[in-house]
């Protein structure tokens, strides 16, 4: 397997040769427009159920090849590999939307060691939704699903998430623990057994169906379901069942990626490291200027949060690495 400029080149197995030529050869460019221009038509052009919209995805391609329905995936299964280019760390923002208490000294500066968040107080306020808390589709769950999405950079958890200037956030970083067997949609998978007519094709329809998982559903869609296409298109085309996570493209920003980890497999895969909490102090289009409030650890002794100065020892010890201090100051 090679990578070169987000094109993986590999052989495709011999017993899915067939099939995919199979496919490709009743699968004109012709046909690939139209049966796009149909989705598009039934699913985003006007409101519909989201019932309507999964039975469209989960028709499109489909031919019948030995007695089986067959569909163009794109499901491949990755294990990261140490000094791969698979990340180490992973990051995301969460808005401090409800109190926060601290005391002062004899000279009105704050002491970090007072602060106490109502937004994040126990282990699990860290970690993924509760399930029985998820109500709405999101990009890769249905309700009473449980994902946790990070992304490889601050700056693209910054994107992703809706902080204005003068906004109280926690930027909440983890580590991964050991290797990680994920599915990846930001690279195509070049087949070299299959023909270049036949991976043009298959990278036209790799495109759209890339480009529908990240769309949001039109706003004339209930907010309760404007993920919905996404949730079917990402569990039917892109998503291996072996897997613990995904790799996707930011909808924000160009060239920047997020990883979704499935409820029950993030903390099988990563350290919780800290958070830091900070202030936008400016942002203008993509590019945002911060001050830290304080730095929250976890004390597993205590079962409790305690909050340091980011000047601390306690802070550059935990957050010293040279590579998470880079990243974590961009």
């Amino acid at each position: 397997m090679e990578t070169r400029e987000n094109i993986v080149y590999t052989d495709l197995e011999y017993e899915d040769i067939s099939a995919w030529k199979f496919l490709l050869q009743n699968l004109t460019f012709e046909k690939i427009n139209r049966q796009f221009e149909a989705y598009q038509d039934t699913c985003l052009r006007y409101p519909t159920s989201f019932k309507r919209i999964e039975d469209n995805i989960n028709s499109l391609f489909n031919v019948e090849y030995s007695g089986h329905d067959f569909y163009p995936n794109f499901r491949h299964t990755i294990i990261s590999e140490k000094g791969d280019r698979f990340p180490e760390y992973f990051f995301r923002i969460r808005k401090v939307e409800k109190g926060v208490n601290y005391d002062v000294n004899n000279e009105n500066t704050f002491l970090p060691e007072s602060i106490e968040f109502e937004d994040i107080q126990s282990w699990n306020d860290v970690w993924e939704k509760p399930a029985n808390l998820v109500t709405n589709y999101q990009r890769l769950s249905k309700p009473l699903n449980s994902v946790l999405y990070t992304s490889l950079m601050p700056s693209t958890a910054l994107l992703e998430t809706d902080i204005k200037q003068g906004d109280l956030f926690f930027l909440i970083a983890y580590k991964s623990k050991r290797k990680i067997q994920y599915s990846d949609c930001c690279n195509f998978i070049y087949y070299n057994n299959l023909s270049e007519n036949e991976n043009m094709k298959r990278y036209i329809i790799f495109q759209f169906l890339r480009n529908e998982f990240t769309r949001v559903l039109p706003e004339s869609y209930d907010s309760e379901i404007q993920y919905c296409a996404a949730e079917a298109i990402s569990r039917k085309f892109f998503i291996s069942d072996d897997v613990e996570g995904i790799q996707y493209p930011s909808t924000r920003g160009i060239g920047h990626r997020n990883f979704a980890f499935w409820g029950n497999s993030a903390r099988n895969c990563l350290d919780f490291i800290g958070f830091r909490c900070c202030v936008m102090n400016n942002k203008i289009r993509n590019q945002s200027m911060n001050s830290i409030f304080a730095d929250g650890f976890w004390n597993n002794n205590l079962k409790k949060f305690e909050f340091y100065s980011h000047n601390s020892d306690k802070s550059k010890e935990i957050f010293g690495d040279i590579l998470l201090n880079v990243l974590m100051s961009k």
